[in-house]
């Protein structure tokens, strides 16, 4: 599909009764035969500000689509009967072959993920992340292109693959403008 479509009004059969639906692009999907309800709340996935020694961020080209190319954090769906936390390790190993240490919340933003043709909405959890040792960084194949560590200064809003990207790193500046204001480190 050229155009992907909001996932509610991809919704044509109740996954309950298989009926036809009459309802297509409400919220929440009502089956007027059965009585299933289906609200279109978010999937969750996770996403890691990983900083080195120097201060700069590791960030993954993207080797598939949405943004294939671009820059994006580590990261992705969280599955199920899994903690955010327990994804964010995973995601990380798989497609940087890091071992996490510390992780600390940082921000979460609403998201629309196209998926096949259907815009899923997502809301995005974001972590800074310790790694005490990079030697072992390999990037996973067809997932991701490549890795480069940028300061968070020095990247551009259009180079990211995701809007909310760019919404962590402007937090992660803000939260680290403030701790040294309060330091005395400006």
């Amino acid at each position: 599909m050229k155009n992907p479509i909001p996932i509610k009004e991809a919704w044509q059969h109740c996954p309950h009764c298989g009926t036809s639906s009459e309802t297509r692009g409400k919220h929440p999907f009502d089956c007027d035969e059965c009585g299933y309800a289906h609200y279109f709340s978010p999937c969750t996935a996770v996403a890691a500000l990983i900083v080195d020694a120097l201060g700069k961020i590791l960030f993954i080209v993207r080797g598939k689509d949405p943004g294939k190319g671009k820059l994006g954090l580590p990261g992705g769906f969280v599955d199920a009967e899994e903690s955010a936390e327990e994804a964010l390790q995973r995601e990380v190993m798989e497609e940087l072959h890091l071992v996490t240490g510390s992780l600390q919340y940082l921000a979460s933003f609403p998201n629309q993920y196209a998926f096949r043709g259907v815009i899923i909405p997502v809301t995005d959890l974001f972590f800074t992340v310790e790694v005490q040792n990079f030697d072992a960084i390999t990037a996973q194949p067809e997932e991701v292109d490549g890795w480069t560590f940028l300061p968070v200064e020095s990247v551009a809003a259009d180079s990211l693959a995701f809007e909310t990207h760019q919404r962590a790193l402007q937090e992660y500046r803000q939260r680290r403008q403030e701790v040294n204001r309060s330091t005395g480190n400006e």
